[in-house]
């Protein structure tokens, strides 16, 4: 593979990047989704190590999830070894017994097994004449930064697919609801909306993509920043200590 640069083809690196998408087999994630529906306005997070294996092997990862809605956030985490899994809420981490662990851990394995939550978006259809703007360091990587004008319509479409899907972390207890979606005629209360995929100029993987634009009644928003560092690395992804049993978790439902 030719090493890319700041006077490759745009085009043909956005294509190979998007070509790329199902070789992510481990990175660490830091995502966060701006969701609006009328006058609520809300985000998703996402952070931590995912590692997937061969097929049919059960991914590994330990996942933090934020929600933010209406001035109050909640916090949870999902933890699986491929043995063992492990939920988080309010700090306090607690062992998953095996029948409700595969219950938990599904929606995180699927997309993870699919190779990520953005196998199934097209970015070559979010910017149609992407420029390449440069070299720049994403977590210690040269990338090569493609940038372009957005199909507002589009973009929107599968943002809203990709907040429902970070949105599959969940654990009991953990009842803060972020507006999922980004209303459709959202389009006409954007403008300039611009889409920035940042590429690794060695392998052509994805190391980070930024969705921004400014609203019609003015202000900069940000829609999505998303960040993949540490590619293709061992994560390090191990059970946490002091675990308490799951017991105590269900004790403080049953006495509310």
């Amino acid at each position: 593979m030719e090493r890319a640069s700041a006077t490759s083809d745009a085009p043909q690196l956005l294509s190979a990047t998007v070509d790329n998408l199902a070789d992510l087999r481990s990175a660490t994630l830091d995502a966060k989704v701006d969701a609006a529906n009328g006058s609520e306005q809300g985000s998703v997070k996402l952070h931590g190590p995912f590692e997937v294996g061969e097929k049919g092997d059960t991914p590994r990862f330990a996942l933090s999830a934020e929600l933010t809605a209406d001035g109050r956030t909640e916090s949870a985490g999902v933890t699986s070894t491929g043995d063992e899994a492990f939920a988080t809420l309010k700090g306090t981490t607690y062992e998953v017994p095996s029948l409700i662990a595969g219950q938990l851990t599904a929606g995180v394995e699927q997309a993870l097994a699919q190779g990520g939550p953005l196998i199934g978006i097209d970015l070559k259809r979010w910017v149609p004449n992407p420029t390449n703007a440069g070299t720049a360091d994403v977590g210690g990587v040269e990338t090569v930064k493609l940038t372009g004008d957005a199909d507002v319509a589009r973009v929107i479409a599968d943002i809203n697919l990709l907040s429902g899907q970070l949105q599959t972390l969940q654990v009991p207890g953990m009842s803060g609801k972020v507006p999922s979606k980004i209303p459709a005629d959202a389009a006409d209360q954007v403008k300039d909306l611009k889409v920035t995929v940042f590429t690794g100029a060695e392998d052509q993987v994805l190391r980070r993509l930024v969705v921004e634009g400014s609203a019609v009644t003015g202000g900069a928003t940000a829609l999505l920043d998303l960040t993949l560092t540490k590619v293709g690395e061992e994560q390090q992804i191990e059970a946490p200590k002091d675990a308490k049993p799951f017991a105590e978790l269900l004790g403080q439902f049953q006495t509310r």
